[in-house]
């Protein structure tokens, strides 16, 4: 049964991580496609501008053309005088037409119509000017008032819209006194609305308020009501999405409500692109489940159930003699050579027990410790020396007392310990207490069976360990300081072999399938096979950072001093990182001090500063811009300086900088990779060459990183090694 319960826990295990991955990617599906309707929102509001745009358009031309009418030395002085010669040469049926203007009015300051005329833009036929309009400035609606009045927007007449603007009579400087009112206006008819569809590229539907509005129309018309010049974005259809707005009359109240409707192109798009993505994430999650249950079945669950069956029938059995054998040297092999050297050690401690057992009694008689073997019924069997002398009787006297009655041993034996339990249970019981007279005592209690597994009494012990805790208190702190950097270097031995050997063996094997040593690959196994070497790598780096960093913390990090051409090593440097560089289209210069050649530091440990440093110039620097290594003589120090022309360090943010697995920003940490390990182990590293590192920064243009190291070797390092502990503290 064991091994049918394990392998449904592997299974369960497996189906609750397909669950978790199944409802992550569910969730980010939905989230994503939420964007998409956002998106799709926005870029219908931006339509629907488009057709607002053009509507403002026709009206700011009506207003054009009104103004320059009004304000004209012979409009003022028709309005006065009423010369027919003004209307034979300049208000024609083909002019009005030419204008588009539908309607057009003189009205003198008494409110009089002076004038009026109105033609069919299409045909050129003068028609009736309506009567709408006309009661409209009779009750003084169109007529402006002072030398800057004008009113211009929509009128409904009889159902029909139209575009009016209105505007003073006055010379052509623009100057009074105001002789009358200019109307004139445009009717915003089905061919006006076929040309903003032309324009806007959009389909369009209008309704006056006065019409039967259909249901879609009535229901965004009394939204408008609370939010007016606001619009309604909504889908018509799985394949249409409409944008609704009011234009309202002169006197503010509603007017028109327009629709402009669009495909759902960028929706359905995103829509089926995140569908399709779904759906391929859950077969390779589904993938993924199977191949590792599959694996965990036949690589380990199958060899640990012969394991148990192996440990229950050698239980059962009390067969010693019986060994597992398993294959693979793997760890549930080297597990069952375990089983097998416990098995002879039990079998060897068994033969050795019954001699032991014969022995005890004269080993015991021969301790410091007070040592009692006590019956079931709390009677004394035996006593070594030490308690006879404690309880200052002989063993003749002692045996048959009952433990309570004994003088003297009865508080540290029988008061403290719960015999009761150590019966009723079999397990042995230890504990330590402090006596009235202050001592400190270690009281045992083991119970003792015969072969059949029954107790036949309890052996106490009672040890008085005063001297030997106080002695504790004052190494107690040594201890835990000594465990502690036990526990650290074991971390780094354990890290440096378990994990350093088998990523090396991923990242070469993984290099060995991308450059089809065993065969050729198609692209998308190519990719895989590129990106684990890739994440591979990019884990390596991280091991030996966190390496480094402990080496350094512990005092272990050693240098090599050697002396090297310092121009060689940053065009290395620079040819090393050019692939980087060029994906940004980024220019690498190199400005070095004439007077330097040559600097003794550890090679290394140098170029592992430098490329931190000109890596991270390059992953924050902009497209196209520059980043630069410069190198000059500072007394006996030489200055290096990496300038790059990036986003640069918030204020805010520049103390967490040289900090282990600090990071400036979580937006920058999603969007440009890292540990933060590196600029931590530049200033460590500087440091232990005997220098300094600064920095300065501005947001948004860009960022400089500098350090400084001695120039020559000392004595102690030249062509040598040496550790943390020999280091010459850098200065600012």
């Amino acid at each position: 049964m064991s091994g049918i319960d394990i392998s449904k826990k592997v299974l369960l295990i497996t189906l609750i991580i397909f669950g978790v991955l199944a409802a992550s990617f569910t969730l980010t599906h939905n989230m994503q496609l939420s964007n998409f309707l956002d998106l799709e929102k926005l870029d219908t509001l931006n339509n629907v501008e488009k057709v607002q745009n053009a509507i403002s358009t026709q009206q700011g031309y009506l207003n054009y053309i009104a103004q320059d009418w009004a304000c004209w030395n012979d409009t003022y002085s028709f309005i006065e005088d009423g010369n027919e010669t003004f209307i034979r040469k300049n208000i024609q049926n083909h002019t009005l037409a030419k204008l588009k203007i539908n309607v057009m009015l003189f009205v003198n300051n008494s409110g009089s119509l002076v004038y009026a005329k109105s033609v069919d833009i299409d045909t050129s036929q003068e028609t009736l000017v309506p009567e709408d309009l006309l009661r409209l400035v009779e009750d003084g609606t169109l007529l402006t008032k002072g030398e800057n009045g004008n009113i211009s927007g929509f009128v409904l007449l009889d159902g029909k819209p139209m575009f009016i603007s209105c505007h003073s009579i006055l010379t052509t400087n623009y100057t009074g006194p105001v002789r009358g009112t200019v109307v004139f206006g445009r009717y915003f008819d089905d061919n006006l609305l076929e040309s903003f569809k032309e324009t806007t590229r959009s389909s369009l539907l209008m309704y006056s308020v006065d019409d039967n509005l259909p249901p879609d129309f009535q229901a965004k018309l009394n939204n408008f009501s609370h939010s007016p010049q606001h619009t309604i974005v909504e889908p018509l259809n799985d394949s249409r999405i409409a944008g609704y707005f009011e234009l309202p009359d002169i006197s503010g109240k509603p007017a028109l409500v327009i629709r402009a409707d669009f495909p759902r192109e960028i929706y359905l798009y995103g829509e089926r692109t995140l569908n399709n993505m779904y759906l391929f994430l859950l077969l390779i999650g589904l993938m993924t489940m199977f191949g590792v249950k599959f694996s965990l079945d036949k690589l380990f669950i199958s060899r640990l159930i012969g394991i148990d069956n192996f440990v229950t029938q050698v239980r059962s059995e009390k067969d010693l003699s019986r060994r597992l054998s398993l294959k693979d040297n793997d760890e549930l092999y080297r597990l069952s050579r375990e089983i097998n050297g416990m098995l002879n050690e039990i079998d060897l401690a068994q033969q050795e027990l019954k001699a032991q057992e014969r022995e005890k009694k004269v080993l015991l008689d021969s301790l410091n410790e007070l040592a009692i073997f006590v019956s079931p019924e709390r009677d004394i069997i035996w006593a070594n020396k030490a308690a006879l002398e404690f309880m200052k009787i002989d063993l003749q006297k002692a045996v048959g007392l009952c433990l309570k009655n004994t003088p003297d041993i009865n508080s540290p034996l029988s008061d403290y310990l719960q015999l009761e339990q150590v019966f009723t249970t079999g397990n042995k019981k230890s504990e330590e207490f402090t006596a009235k007279d202050g001592k400190v005592w270690f009281v045992q209690a083991i119970p003792v069976t015969e072969e059949g597994g029954k107790i036949i009494g309890v052996l106490e012990m009672c040890r008085d360990i005063t001297e030997r805790k106080a002695a504790e208190t004052l190494l107690q702190e040594k201890q835990i300081a000594e465990a502690a950097n036990r526990t650290k270097s074991e971390f780094l031995a354990n890290v440096s072999h378990e994990l350093r050997t088998p990523l090396n063996s991923i990242i070469g094997f993984s290099d060995l399938l991308y450059e089809q040593v065993y065969g050729e690959l198609n692209e998308k196994q190519l990719k895989s096979v590129g990106n684990i070497s890739k994440s591979g790598k990019h884990l390596l780096n991280l091991i030996n950072g966190i390496l480094d960093l402990s080496k350094v913390e512990a005092g272990k990090m050693e240098l090599n001093y050697t002396k090297f051409e310092l121009a060689g090593k940053f065009n290395i440097l620079r040819n090393l990182l050019s692939p980087i560089a060029d994906r940004k289209n980024i220019q690498v210069e190199i400005d070095i001090d004439s007077s330097l050649s040559t600097i003794c530091a550890d090679e290394a440990r140098f170029v592992q500063i430098m490329y931190n440093l000109v890596d991270n110039a390059i992953k924050f620097s902009f497209e196209n811009g520059l980043v630069k290594i410069g190198a000059r003589k500072k007394g006996d120090m030489v200055e290096i300086m990496v300038m790059d022309t990036g986003i640069g360090i918030k204020p805010e943010d520049q103390s967490k900088l040289f900090k282990p697995f600090s990071q400036v920003d979580s937006f920058l940490s999603k969007k440009f990779q890292g540990t933060g390990l590196g600029l931590s182990l530049v200033k460590q590293i500087v440091k232990l060459h005997g220098g300094y590192i600064w920095f300065k920064s501005n947001p948004g243009e860009g960022s400089t990183f500098a350090f400084a190291i001695p120039i020559k070797c000392n004595n102690n390092s030249e062509n040598g090694t040496i550790g943390l502990d020999s280091k010459a503290q850098g200065k600012r």
